[in-house]
């Protein structure tokens, strides 16, 4: 009964070094849900069950979870919750408190943020997420622009292509055109709409004034032609030596 007693004390006390010195500690957790991206409605408290599995080796204390926000607009609210004890291969799931302000609409980026201090883990996923309620002034206002700015380049667009099919140059207002796109590509919409209607304009007055006239092409080399006068005046010049020293 003692030999027993004795090799469970010495299990107690020897296995458990033993497998943390062949198993190093793992601390790691995962987000299973929500993984790609939540709905919630402006200017509401939306509740959010946050899952999250323990993919570590040790057990983990006061995990905190939370939302990080984006800063802008301003307003944003999100609450925090805690597990006390998670297990390793243990899934538990918090639920967390989340608002975003009354102007808010469309995607954004955010970030679930699960930490704990004692555990030394210290866990950020991205996650999307829509924000559905009343378009904000000034987003109509950019749907506006956009619109606007893509009728423009249309615009632009018919226009060059009528000026390069009466072969034209149009490499400077190829240019133009090609920094209009870019711009509208990138969101500035009021450039965008600005370097479109010069392009635009540059294209009208080339196809307005046509191709050059002939006689606007040939090349005067420089005015007239005085070749044939020196060569007469050569001429002269040898019939009087001639005459002057030979006959």
């Amino acid at each position: 009964m003692k030999k027993i007693l004795l090799l469970i004390i010495a299990s107690v006390i020897f296995i458990p070094s033993f497998v943390t010195s062949q198993f190093p500690p793992v601390r790691e957790v995962t987000v299973l849900y929500p993984v790609d991206m939540i709905n919630i409605t402006q200017g509401k408290i939306s509740t959010i069950p946050v899952t999250v599995n323990n993919t570590g080796n040790v057990t983990l204390a006061n995990l905190n979870i939370s939302f990080e926000t984006p800063d802008t607009p301003e307003g944003w609210f999100s609450s925090w919750n805690s597990i006390k004890i998670l297990y390793p291969e243990i899934v538990k799931t918090v639920n967390v408190n989340l608002r975003a302000p009354e102007n808010a609409f469309g995607y954004y980026n955010m970030t679930i943020h699960v930490i704990s201090p004692l555990a030394g883990l210290d866990k950020k996923e991205p996650i999307s997420i829509y924000v559905h309620g009343e378009k904000p002034p000034e987003v109509v206002e950019e749907e506006n622009m956009r619109k606007e700015a893509d009728e423009k380049i249309s615009k632009a667009r018919e226009s060059l292509q009528k000026a390069l099919d009466m072969g034209l140059n149009v490499t400077g207002v190829s240019n133009v055109f090609s920094q209009a796109v870019d711009n509208f590509n990138k969101g500035n919409y009021t450039q965008a709409i600005f370097l479109a209607e010069l392009s635009y304009n540059a294209s009208e007055i080339l196809i307005e004034e046509g191709p050059p006239k002939a006689e606007e092409t040939q090349e005067t080399g420089g005015g007239f032609d005085y070749t044939l006068i020196l060569l007469l005046l050569l001429f002269i010049i040898v019939i009087i030596a001639i005459n002057k020293y030979i006959l």
